[in-house]
């Protein structure tokens, strides 16, 4: 079986609108929930040249309300750190930094999104970058869910649920639970008319991505060694073919 999900990142008060509002109609015409991955406190020069909305989390309280999913992007979207056990970039905004400092960033998020509605479960790491200490601190700051990760099914590691990401575009894939991360601010006409497509081709494969939250919590047994089983397995594939090959998102 496959099933597809889509998270939108960089969600924050100064970014595309135009891009934004139009993803937002694509998919409220199909009747599909994402997830926004929000940055709690814009501090990112590249985004901050986009226009400022004032309404911003009225926006986003309005999505929340009609079950789109809130993920926290990170804290302020700064490349300060290193890349993390991903090697999927070099550099980013957590990886390699000390455990105190990771979760008193991962805590002043958490504070910001915590006012505006209630606390996101889910954390996304600005650039995939992250470590073993990032994951301690979303422990450690009631966090359940990481959106990343190498693989075709949500596993759990460390103490925390991961709902694997490997693609930045959609496209047809054989089987799995596969996140599509769509990076709004950057995107151009063609990829709005691929993305069109993909949907209308592929929409009884797209889900709700409150589905993939509930995966893990109510998958039996055998799907969860199956996953145990598979992941690794692909792991090995999509390093190879992605990272060797084609290449990885910059």
């Amino acid at each position: 079986m496959i099933r597809y999900f889509f998270r939108i990142d960089d969600i924050a008060p100064n970014m595309n609108w135009e891009n934004f509002n139009l993803l937002i109609s694509i998919f409220k015409k199909h009747n599909i929930k994402p997830l926004l991955a929000v940055i709690p406190d814009n501090k990112d020069p590249k985004l901050l040249e986009y226009p400022f909305i004032s309404d911003f989390w009225i926006t986003i309280n309005e999505l929340k309300q009609d079950d789109w999913i809130i993920g926290q992007h990170g804290w302020q979207h700064l490349v300060q750190a290193g890349g993390g056990m991903l090697k999927i970039h070099n550099s980013g905004e957590f990886g390699g930094l000390d455990l105190n400092v990771q979760e008193k960033m991962i805590r002043n998020g958490k504070d910001i999104i915590s006012s505006k509605f209630e606390q996101s479960e889910i954390f996304v790491a600005p650039r995939h970058s992250f470590d073993h200490n990032t994951v301690k601190a979303l422990r450690h700051n009631n966090f359940k869910f990481i959106s990343d990760g190498i693989g075709l099914y949500p596993f759990k590691k460390w103490g925390i649920v991961w709902l694997p990401q490997i693609l930045w575009r959609p496209r047809k894939w054989l089987f799995g639970l596969i996140t599509v991360a769509l990076h709004p601010n950057t995107m151009t006409h063609d990829e709005f008319t691929n993305l069109r497509k993909f949907i209308e081709t592929k929409r009884n494969s797209v889900g709700n991505f409150g589905e993939l939250l509930d995966w893990y919590d109510k998958s039996s047994s055998f799907e969860k060694n199956l996953a145990i089983f598979i992941n690794p397995l692909f792991k090995i594939f999509w390093y190879l073919v992605f990272r060797i090959k084609h290449g990885l998102p910059r």
